[in-house]
């Protein structure tokens, strides 16, 4: 098997030895690149979009194994992901700005339970986003985790 570098060689001695006319030659080598470079271009949109996902399934799996410590680092580097992560979906960032907005509302001033209904609300956004089927799930299995007692 030639080098790289014999191959174009090879590729454009093949070319003159057809008796090509120099139009249909360039015709070859432009359509030959072209297809090439469109290759390269599609599979680099699609890697991007897959490692979006990626991206976005691990910090919802954060989010989600992370939510029986609330108070906890794990918990919270996820919460800050999300701002990033799904900066593309408007929704989920207006919901987390909410999340955001109650929390730091003080406790006498808010409803007991808004900071959870929010939360489910995120949570339930963030699975649509990445695709996971929720619908026959109740809001209250999304603030409850296993743990075994002691």
């Amino acid at each position: 098997m030639a080098k790289n570098g014999n191959f174009v060689i090879l590729f454009f001695y093949s070319l003159v030895r057809q008796n090509m006319s120099n139009e249909q030659m360039m015709i070859t080598i432009i359509s030959s690149l072209l297809s090439g470079l469109l290759g390269i271009l599609i599979s680099s949109w699609f890697f991007a979009r897959m490692e979006k996902k990626k991206m976005k399934l691990e910090t919802a799996r954060k989010l989600f194994a992370n939510r029986h410590d609330m108070h906890g680092s794990k918990f919270h580097e996820a919460m800050n992901e999300i701002m990033i992560v799904f900066s593309d979906s408007q929704k989920v960032i207006d919901l987390i700005e909410e999340l955001f907005r109650i929390v730091e509302t003080p406790k006498l001033a808010r409803a007991e339970k808004s900071p959870d209904e929010a939360l489910v609300k995120l949570m339930k956004a963030i699975c649509k986003e990445v695709g996971i089927v929720y619908k026959t799930l109740p809001d209250s299995y999304y603030l409850k985790y296993f743990s075994m007692p002691k």
